[in-house]
C-alpha cells in the first residue's frame, strides 16, 4: 500500500457516569509489540501513543471527562483501538466492526493518508468524523468529515523552506534563488511534498526545485551519497525529505562524510523529529538539521508549561527516562484534541437541545463532534502542547487543526528551537 501509515486507528464511544461512578471506563490500547514488524513505523506510532494512552489513563483518574469544566469527571470515555498492519483488507474489516458497534462511534484516529482518502465518502456516508494522522491534500478539499492533526505535507514542507530561505540560510540578502531539492521514498507519502513546494517555489520566486530523486525505505550509504554526490554538481542548497527517521538520520550521515554539511541543508517533515534524529545518528552527524514542528518540544524547553504536563504524565504512569519526547507530546495532543471536540458536542447538544449531559450522551453523533467540536478548535492548546496562534480549522471549510510550525533542529549538538511561531501558506 503506498503511503506511510502507522497500521493501526481508533475510535470514541461516550456515556454519562453511572452511579457515581469514577472512572473513566473500559479503555483499550493497542499493545505497541504489535508495532514492531513494521521496522521503518516504530518511532512514529509507539512515542505518540504512549503519550495518548498516558493522557487517557490521567482523565480516568480525573474521574472522567469533565464536561463542565468544575474539576470533576463527568463523562466515561471508550477507546478502542485496532491494529491493520497497513493491510487494506483488515483495515476495512476493523473499520466495519468499529462502526456497527454499539454506541456507534462518533470520531476516529486514523494513522495511513492513502487510508484516510479512501474513506472520504464513507466517513460522511456514515456520519463519523475523522481524526488523521496522515496529511495528503485531497483529504482536505474538497472539505468533508476528514479532519487532519496539522497542515498538509505540501503546506508544511512550503512553509519551512520559505522561512529558512529568508532567515537562516547562509546566502539571505544576496539576492540569489536557492536550488532545492526532493530526497525522498518514491510513495505517495513520499511524493506528497514535491508538486505543492514546487508551485510556492514559482509563486514567491524565493526558490527553485531543481531535482527529485527517490531512495528505499532504509536507504543504505552508498546509495544515499549517489544522490547527494550528484546534488552537490548541480549546486543544492536545501534538501526537503518526506519520509520518517531513518532516512534523513542516512542523509546526515552522507553530508557529514562528503563534507557537504556546510553547503546543503537538510528540512524533513514532522515525523523526523530532532530528538529522534540526534539519539540515533549522534551530535556530530546530527549538527545542522532542522524540521518543522507544531508542539512545544521537551529537549529544548523544559519549563514550558506543556512539557511540564507531560513530565508528569510521565512519570506518574510510565518513568521513562526518554520522555517525554516530541512525538509523545503529540500524542497527548492528538487525545486532548478528539476528547476537547466530545466535549464541546456535548455542551453544544445540551445548549441546543435544552437538555441534560445525560440525555446528551445519548444523543451525540459524528455530525455533533464535527461541527460543535473539531470545528471550533482553533485556539485550543490542548493542555499548552501547541501555541494558542494555533488559528485552524480558520473558517467553515478548513479541515486542519493547526496553521502554525516552528523550525526546530540540532545546533551545538543540542535540540534547538531555530524559530519563532510562523504560519504556513494554505
Amino acid at each position: 500500500m503506498a503511503g506511510r501509515g502507522s497500521g493501526g486507528f481508533s475510535d470514541l464511544y461516550i456515556s454519562p457516569r453511572s452511579h457515581g461512578c469514577s472512572g473513566v471506563g473500559e479503555t483499550f490500547h493497542h499493545d505497541s509489540q504489535h508495532h514492531r514488524s513494521h521496522r521503518s513505523l516504530c518511532p512514529i506510532a509507539i512515542p505518540s501513543e504512549k503519550g495518548g494512552k498516558d493522557y487517557l489513563a490521567w482523565i480516568a483518574d480525573q474521574g472522567g471527562l469533565d464536561v463542565d469544566l468544575d474539576g470533576k469527571g463527568d463523562v466515561e470515555v471508550k477507546y478502542v483501538w485496532a491494529e491493520f498492519g497497513n493491510v487494506d483488507s483488515r483495515f476495512v474489516s476493523a473499520y466495519k466492526r468499529f462502526r456497527m458497534g454499539k454506541p456507534k462511534p462518533t470520531i476516529m484516529e486514523m494513522w495511513s493518508s492513502p487510508n484516510q482518502e479512501m474513506m472520504k465518502p464513507i466517513l460522511e456516508k456514515d456520519g463519523i468524523a475523522c481524526y488523521g494522522l496522515g496529511f495528503s491534500d485531497p483529504q482536505l478539499y474538497p472539505p468533508a468529515w476528514n479532519y487532519m492533526d496539522c497542515w498538509s505535507y505540501g503546506e508544511s514542507a512550503a512553509g519551512a523552506i520559505e522561512y529558512f530561505i529568508d532567515n537562516l540560510w547562509a546566502k539571505k540578502g544576496k539576492g540569489e534563488k536557492a536550488k532545492v531539492a526532493h530526497l525522498t521514498w518514491d510513495t505517495a507519502y513520499g511524493r506528497a511534498a514535491n508538486e505543492p513546494t514546487k508551485r510556492h517555489g514559482e509563486k514567491t520566486g524565493k526558490y527553485e526545485v531543481v531535482m527529485e530523486r527517490f531512495c528505499t525505505m532504509m536507504p543504505t550509504d552508498p546509495e544515499i551519497m549517489g544522490f547527494l554526490s550528484d546534488f552537490d554538481k548541480k549546486g543544492v542548497d536545501v534538501i526537503w525529505s518526506n519520509s520518517i527517521v531513518q532516512t534523513p538520520a542516512v542523509i546526515m550521515k552522507g553530508l557529514h562524510k562528503l563534507g557537504l554539511s556546510g553547503k546543503m541543508t537538510l528540512l524533513a517533515n514532522l515525523w523526523a523529529p530532532a530528538d529522534q534524529l540526534l539519539e540515533v545518528v549522534g551530535p556530530g552527524s546530527a549538527e545542522g538539521y532542522m524540521c518543522p514542528q507544531p508542539v512545544f518540544v521537551p529537549a529544548a524547553e523544559p519549563d514550558a508549561p506543556g512539557v511540564k504536563f507531560a513530565k508528569m504524565l510521565n512519570e506518574k504512569y510510565r518513568k521513562e527516562p526518554n520522555m517525554p519526547s516530541i512525538q509523545y507530546i503529540r500524542g497527548v495532543r492528538i487525545k486532548a484534541n478528539m476528547l476537547e471536540s466530545v466535549r464541546l458536542a456535548l455542551v453544544g447538544i445540551m445548549k441546543r437541545d435544552k437538555v441534560d449531559l445525560a440525555t446528551a450522551c445519548e444523543r451525540i453523533t459524528g455530525k455533533d463532534v464535527k461541527e460543535f467540536g473539531l470545528q471550533a478548535l482553533a485556539g485550543y492548546t490542548a493542555r499548552d502542547t501547541t501555541t494558542k496562534f494555533q488559528s485552524a480549522p480558520a473558517g467553515k471549510d478548513d479541515r486542519r487543526l493547526a496553521n502554525h510550525d516552528r523550525l526546530i533542529g540540532i545546533k551545538n549538538g543540542k535540540v534547538t528551537v531555530l524559530s519563532p511561531w510562523y504560519k504556513v501558506p494554505g
